[in-house]
């Protein structure tokens, strides 16, 4: 039985090192090692992949098994907790991976973007220049150069309509005058 133990230790020991440097190496480096299979798809868990739900399955299951092997002695009911346990943290980690890439947003973004939107003035816009609006665009306030539609003084906090956008300013007019 010490022996299995031991065994049981060193198997969950160097799969969770191992599911741990992947993980770290995929979620803040971008690396990500996984396997495709010919035929055009990509065998992957939802952004987990093969390697790492094996990974997860041997560490889980092997702590699983081990604890109950060193308490109960009681090889069936190990065998059937490990694998229970291991594909339940399989699916766990699967469901956490999904919701945080779920929430990636997209970093390029144009000034296009906010035409159609509302903004306000955070420099008045002159009747012959420019000024700054802010507008957010996909849930960030940006500051843009504007010019009016036609050629009016819009001032400082007036909320303003974005009806286009040309030669790197942002063509509004002015809301509830």
């Amino acid at each position: 039985m010490d022996q299995l133990v031991n065994i049981l230790t060193y198997v969950s020991i160097i799969s969770g090192g191992l599911l741990l440097i992947l993980m770290l190496l995929s979620l803040l480096g971008g690396l990500d090692l996984d396997v495709d299979f010919g035929g055009g798809g990509d065998v992957d868990t939802g952004g987990l992949g093969i390697f790492k739900s094996v990974l997860t399955f041997l560490s889980v299951a092997a702590w699983v098994a081990k604890v109950i092997v060193a308490t109960t002695n009681n090889y069936a009911v190990a065998a059937a907790s490990a694998v229970g346990a291991g594909v339940v943290a399989v699916l766990l980690l699967t469901m956490m991976l999904r919701l945080l890439l779920k929430n990636q947003k997209e970093v390029y973004w144009s000034p296009d973007l906010a035409v159609g939107k509302t903004g306000k003035t955070y420099l008045k816009i002159p009747s012959d220049g420019n000024g700054i609006v802010h507008v957010s665009v996909d849930g960030t306030n940006r500051e843009l150069k504007a010019k009016t539609v036609d050629g009016s003084e819009i001032k400082t906090g007036a909320e303003v309509f974005i009806a286009d956008y040309q030669d790197g300013f942002l063509i509004v007019s002015e809301l509830n005058k």
